[in-house]
């Protein structure tokens, strides 16, 4: 029995010994896998969210599958060359322009020249060419970004212009003028250069196929008729050897807005405008300290090869307020004429607008006698020159002073008040008043007639239809009118 027992308890003895193998390995197991296979889980772990915080997120909170996230060199492999970045969108074509005059101004022409084509890299190389010609080779400098300008639009085109210093003292200042477009993705873009004739030989940087002289953008332009398709010239660059009909009339009212009346006045068909009316605009432009706005300030209404009417939009910098004038354009052969000026609206706004509303202010007005003359205004009674008078005195001053050839009239005029004697005195008192200021600013006396009219030809009439007295029609009467003989 006894020996029958113990020799039961060995077997069973001998049975547990693997199994306390087995568990002693799998707790020796445990703590490799806890000290030393767990840390390196969590490391792991710790690198892939870092990984993956790096990497831009699909749809919902997934991160996207790695083989489909952009590298951050462009999708190329590590040690690749990385692919520039396109330049960002312009909102308006006048942050275009003072951008692309940022960079002429600063040298980096290359940047000017991917600013202008940055999706064709071999029209970035003629451009660079371009301009290191002028910048370098003609010694041009690129004026500050302020001075970019935007000219005006014709139908879905807007034109700004870089101004150009020449490096001579003798030279006149010069502008490229940019064709652009809106491009849905970039926003404005540049689809066409244009050079004027000064620059021309900045085009022997292009292949001789690329080099294009014309006298009118390739482009639908205020030169083309609109939706006719121009097909005589593709180029990118494009010498105007002639100003388009757009330029043109950018070209002129500049000239008005510097107060330039000769200068003004080689640019209208002097048949149809009067001396008189482009002085006018001169005065107006002066008493209402008027610029044009940043914003299309031109607009072309109607293009034709021959015929252009175009807006101009202003901006006073007296009563900060906005107003318009129209310019109607010919074009006889190669060369555009103004024609016509509209300035009905600019006038009575500036009338309006005035701060000096005591006496009447009409600078131009039509003479009972025919023809257009300058008017200034005078108080009841008084023959003293008003200040906004003088004003007007000294532009007409500074037009005979440049052209003694020159001569004027002066018509002096009453109301119906008063004797007839009285009357006739006071208008040759007034008519005086304006030689003898004329005399006092240098202008020679032979260039300067009076007459005294009294209280003959009235402008407004002096009473009323049921005959009473009209007040606002005699302060009309109570005048001086020059007349340019001119």
């Amino acid at each position: 029995m006894i020996h029958a027992h113990q020799t039961s308890r060995n077997q069973h003895g001998n049975a547990l010994a693997p199994v306390l193998l087995i568990l002693g390995a799998l707790a020796i197991s445990a703590l490799i896998f806890f000290f030393y296979t767990r840390q390196k889980i969590d490391d792991a772990r710790a690198t892939g969210k870092n990984a993956v915080a790096e990497q831009p997120t699909g749809s919902g909170n997934e991160a996207s599958p790695p083989e489909k996230t952009p590298a951050r060199n462009g999708g190329k492999p590590p040690g690749a060359t990385p692919t520039p970045l396109a330049p960002a969108p312009f909102a308006n074509p006048i942050e275009l322009a003072q951008q692309l005059t940022r960079l002429l101004s600063n040298g980096d022409l290359s940047a000017a020249a991917k600013l202008i084509a940055p999706d064709n890299i071999t029209r970035q190389g003629e451009a660079l060419g371009v301009f290191e010609k002028i910048f370098h080779g003609l010694g041009y400098k690129a004026g500050l970004p302020a001075d970019a300008q935007l000219i005006g639009q014709v139908e879905n085109m807007i034109r700004v212009a870089i101004p150009l210093t020449p490096a001579s003292t003798d030279a006149s200042p010069l502008r490229i003028t940019l064709d652009l477009e809106r491009d849905p993705i970039r926003g404005w873009k540049v689809t066409q250069v244009h050079l004027p004739k000064e620059l021309e030989p900045a085009l022997a940087a292009l292949p001789p196929t690329q080099a294009t002289a014309s006298g009118a953008p390739s482009l639908p332009s205020i030169a083309t008729p609109p939706g006719a398709a121009n097909t005589l010239n593709k180029s990118f660059f494009v010498v105007d050897r002639s100003p388009d009909a757009l330029a043109f009339a950018s070209d002129f009212v500049n000239s008005l807005l510097r107060l330039d009346y000769l200068g003004a006045r080689m640019f209208v068909n002097q048949e149809k405008i009067s001396p008189v009316k482009l002085a006018a605009l001169c005065i107006v432009f002066e008493e209402g300290k008027y610029r044009l706005p940043d914003d299309r300030a031109l607009v072309a209404t109607v293009a034709t090869k021959t015929t252009s009417w175009v807006i101009v939009r202003v901006n006073s910098g007296v009563s900060n307020t906005s107003t318009e004038f129209g310019l109607e354009m010919e074009k006889t052969g190669e060369k555009w004429r103004i024609g016509g000026l509209n300035l009905s609206k600019l006038l009575s706004d500036n009338t309006k607008t005035s701060t000096l509303s005591d006496i009447p202010y009409t600078p131009l007005v039509m003479n009972p006698k025919g023809g257009e003359s300058i008017a200034l205004f005078f108080e009841l009674n008084q023959a003293e020159l008003h200040p906004r008078a003088q004003k007007q005195l000294d532009i007409v001053s500074s037009i005979l002073k440049s052209s003694p050839q020159k001569k004027l009239k002066i018509g002096g005029y009453t109301d119906a008040l008063g004797s007839d004697d009285y009357n006739l005195n006071l208008s040759r008192n007034r008519a005086e008043a304006v030689k003898q200021y004329f005399i006092t600013h240098d202008v020679p006396l032979t260039q300067v007639e009076t007459t005294g009219f009294g209280k003959t030809l009235p402008l407004s009439p002096n009473l009323k239809p049921d005959g009473s007295d009209n007040p606002e029609g005699r302060s009309r009467n109570r005048r001086a009118e020059i007349l340019l003989d001119f």
